[in-house]
C-alpha cells in the first residue's frame, strides 16, 4: 500500500506513508491518492469501510473478488466505484495472447482509492508522472480517474494497432499452399482473443457513457469533454475489432476455399487417369476371359489391341486437353 498528496500546483505532489494519507484524506485539505496492490485482505476492508472513505460494503465486496469483475460503474452518496481492466499482449508469428489486469477505482471528493491484483503499467505510468506532472493530481480526483482511465484506454488502442501486423502475416500464412490444420487453430484462436477483448472493453464503454449523460456524481463539466475522448476512443477500438474480426473470418473462408479447390484438383486429375484406363480395363478384361478357345490367336491380333489401347488412350488424352478438362 502506497499513497501521494497534492494540494495544489504550487505544493505539487509528495509521497506519504499510508497513516499521514488517512489522516489527510480526513482533514479533505489536499486530495489524496491511495493505492493498494494485490486483492483487499479483511483489514483492507474494515479501513476503507470506515471513515474517512465509508465506501459500501458492496463495492468492497466487487473489489475483494478474485475471479474479476465486469467493467462498470456504480455511483455511491459521496462517491463511485469504476471497475475496468488492463490489456498486455504477446503477438509473434500470427499468433496473439491477451493477459488482463482488473483496476478497481474508489472516486471520492478528495482522495482515489486504486485497487489491482498485481502489477499494472497503467497505474504504475500515472504513478510516475504525477511526481513531474501536478496537473495529473491537482485538478480533483475525478480528473485523476480520467488519467487512469484514459491511460487504460490508450493501452487497448496501443495492443490493436500491434495486431494489424500480424494478421497480414496470418492472411499471408493462409494462402500459402503449405498450409495445414495449425493456420486453422491460429485463425480460431486470434479470433478468440479478439471476441475476449471485446468483451472486456465493451463494458467500459457503457460505463462512460453512463458518466457521461447524467447527472453524476464528481463528474463535473470541465471533465466532460475529456470522457466524450475516451468514449471515442472506445468507438474506435470497437469498429477495429470488428474489422479485425471480418478480416479473420474471411481469412478462415479463404484457406476453407484453397483446401476445397486443391481437393477438386486433386479428385479432377483422378478422374481423368480412371476414364483413360476404362476403356483400356474393358479391352484387357475381355481378351483375358477364360475362353475354350480365343477368337483369334495370332501375335497379330496381340500387338493390334496393344496399338489400338494406345490409340484410345492418345485420343481420349487430345480431347480432355483441347476441352480443357485437366
Amino acid at each position: 500500500m502506497q499513497a501521494k498528496v497534492c494540494g495544489s500546483k504550487e505544493t505539487g505532489v509528495r509521497t506519504v506513508s499510508t497513516a499521514e494519507a488517512l489522516e489527510l484524506a480526513g482533514r479533505g485539505e489536499e486530495l489524496v491518492w491511495l493505492d493498494i496492490a494485490g486483492p483487499l485482505t479483511p483489514e483492507d476492508r474494515e479501513l476503507l469501510g470506515k471513515p474517512p472513505f465509508n465506501f459500501h460494503e458492496l463495492a468492497l465486496e466487487d473489489a475483494s473478488k478474485q475471479d474479476g469483475q465486469r467493467s462498470k460503474v456504480e455511483p455511491y452518496d459521496d462517491h463511485f466505484f469504476l471497475v475496468m481492466h488492463e490489456v498486455s499482449a504477446s503477438v509473434s508469428t500470427g499468433s496473439l495472447a491477451l493477459e488482463w489486469e482488473e483496476i478497481d477505482i474508489f472516486v471520492g471528493g478528495n482522495f482515489l482509492v486504486s485497487v489491482h491484483r498485481g502489477d499494472s503499467r497503467a497505474v504504475e505510468r500515472v504513478w510516475k508522472d504525477a511526481d513531474t506532472r501536478s496537473r495529473i493530481m491537482s485538478c480533483g480526483s475525478g480528473m485523476l480517474a480520467y488519467y487512469l482511465l484514459d491511460t487504460v484506454v490508450d493501452g487497448y488502442i496501443e495492443t490493436i494497432d500491434g495486431v494489424e501486423d500480424e494478421l497480414d502475416t496470418l492472411e499471408d500464412a493462409v494462402v500459402d499452399p503449405r498450409a495445414d490444420e495449425s493456420t486453422v487453430h491460429r485463425i480460431f484462436d486470434f479470433k478468440r482473443e479478439l471476441i475476449h477483448f471485446r468483451k472486456k472493453a465493451g463494458p467500459l464503454r457503457e460505463a462512460i457513457n453512463e458518466m457521461t449523460s447524467r447527472d453524476f456524481p464528481l463528474v463535473t463539466s470541465d471533465m466532460l469533454p475529456y470522457l466524450r475522448d475516451v468514449y471515442d476512443h472506445l468507438i474506435r477500438l470497437s469498429d477495429m475489432l470488428d474489422s479485425y474480426r471480418d478480416i479473420l473470418t474471411g481469412s478462415l473462408d479463404v484457406h476453407l476455399s484453397a483446401v476445397s479447390n486443391r481437393l477438386n484438383e486433386i479428385m479432377k486429375r483422378l478422374t481423368l487417369v480412371a476414364t483413360i484406363f476404362m476403356p483400356l480395363t474393358f479391352i484387357t478384361g475381355f481378351w483375358g476371359m477364360n475362353f475354350a478357345e480365343l477368337p483369334v490367336g495370332s501375335r497379330v491380333w496381340m500387338w493390334g489391341s496393344l496399338l489400338f489401347m494406345a490409340v484410345v488412350s492418345a485420343v481420349m488424352i487430345i480431347i480432355f486437353k483441347t476441352r480443357k478438362y485437366r
